[in-house]
């Protein structure tokens, strides 16, 4: 019996002796768990900061037409990219910019596939492009998924950025070009009554051709015939014939270089004497001078950018004479464009303490307030879109001449 007793003594001080280790080693686990969650923390900091120090080199990619029909648009927006490169070619924590252009053949599926080998295979962490808006519209789906940033120079249909969180551009969009094309023809030059020529092919010739239509409508000016082209069109004898039965003052033509100058010089040979407005995309391609000639003398254009402009930044006035310096010539539109967004891509990527965080490089890119561009001060909206000024310019002796700026 004292054998039984001693046995169940000892089973409960056993079980006491557990108990209170039991609850001895919870709390020691509560606070060893804190311990691992506080060093874990600390050791992933460290790991950031050693791959954000790792970061010797950033990619940013470029998708423009350097062939094709419009690949002249793609050589000037070229030059101004290497430019921007070779005056700013390092990120302010040292690291190296890499710039990878690819030509996307003045095609939008190329554009597609251009775009997809920069984020799958070269990885780079911000795209330029595609310069024009059809191309460009090909691209950022597929930037949207990857969560890389586009910044568009030149596109400027409002369909680009619609809905696209990761997609900017420093120019502006057409809903403001178009009004400005329409307030200039109606109150500037007087003209109440016009035929616009769009090229239907093209998504930037569509989406001004409407915003003129609605707003010339509005002041007070009559659209005689809404008349329709395609891209690569080269005979446009028969639609200018008809055109010249309706004589209008005014003759609007939103679209490319090459259909523009032929367009000029077959109805300078059918006599028709109605005022030329055409837009950005007319006199970007020295095409338009070779095959037009003195055909084009007195057109009227709006544009993204004159290098005779007043200019507003001190950036501007470095970059315009370091790009004749370097290339013998005026700053091209679309050169200094491409130039601004590679720019405010740099000036984003700086203020990340990561410039390979895209979703952070995005974030700042769409923060740009008052930025003191080589373009002039930029600032974009909640869209992405930039709210800035633009110009009038008209064709003399073979040349642009800078008219005024029109604020927005």
């Amino acid at each position: 019996m004292k054998n039984i007793f001693n046995m169940v003594v000892a089973l409960l001080l056993t079980a006491t002796l557990l108990s209170i280790s039991g609850c001895g080693s919870k709390e020691d686990k509560q606070e060893d768990k804190s311990k691992v969650t506080v060093e874990d923390k600390a050791q992933e900091k460290v790991a950031d900061k050693a791959a954000v120090a790792d970061v010797k080199e950033i990619k940013i990619g470029i998708v423009m037409p350097m062939s094709g029909p419009i690949g002249g648009f793609g050589q000037y927006a070229d030059k101004g990219i290497k430019l921007a490169n070779e005056l700013t070619p390092k990120l302010a924590n040292g690291a190296v910019i890499k710039t990878i252009l690819l030509d996307n053949k003045s095609d939008k599926i190329e554009a597609a596939n251009a775009i997809t080998k920069l984020i799958s295979k070269e990885k780079v962490s911000a795209v330029i492009g595609a310069l024009t808006s059809t191309n460009t519209m090909a691209i950022t789906k597929i930037a949207e998924d990857a969560k890389i940033p586009v910044v568009a120079p030149v596109a400027t249909n409002p369909l680009v950025t619609n809905r696209r969180d990761f997609t900017s551009r420093v120019c502006f969009n057409d809903n403001f070009q178009g009004e400005v094309a329409a307030n200039f023809s109606f109150n500037d030059l007087g003209l109440k009554t016009a035929v616009v020529i769009t090229d239907v092919k093209n998504d930037y010739s569509i989406g001004i051709s409407s915003v003129f239509n609605k707003k010339y409508k509005a002041l007070g000016g009559e659209i005689k015939k809404a008349v329709k082209i395609n891209q690569g069109d080269t005979d446009f004898k028969a639609i200018l014939s008809n055109i010249k039965t309706l004589n209008p003052e005014l003759i609007f033509i939103p679209f490319y270089s090459a259909e523009v100058a032929l367009i000029a010089k077959q109805a300078k040979q059918l006599g028709i004497k109605a005022k030329f407005l055409g837009t950005d995309g007319m006199a970007g391609d020295k095409i338009f001078f070779e095959v037009g000639k003195d055909a084009v003398e007195g057109f009227y254009g709006t544009n993204l950018y004159s290098p005779d402009a007043p200019k507003t930044t001190d950036a501007s006035k470095d970059f315009d004479a370091k790009y004749r310096a370097k290339y013998n010539e005026a700053p091209h539109p679309f050169g200094v464009l491409s130039a601004e967004a590679y720019n405010v891509i740099v000036a984003a990527m700086n203020k990340c303490e990561n410039p390979a965080d895209t979703v952070c490089v995005n974030k700042n890119i769409r923060a740009t307030k008052d930025f003191q561009g080589v373009s002039g001060v930029i600032s974009l909206d909640e869209k992405g879109d930039a709210v800035r000024s633009a110009v009038i310019e008209t064709i003399k002796d073979g040349k642009s001449i800078y008219l005024k700026t029109v604020n927005p």
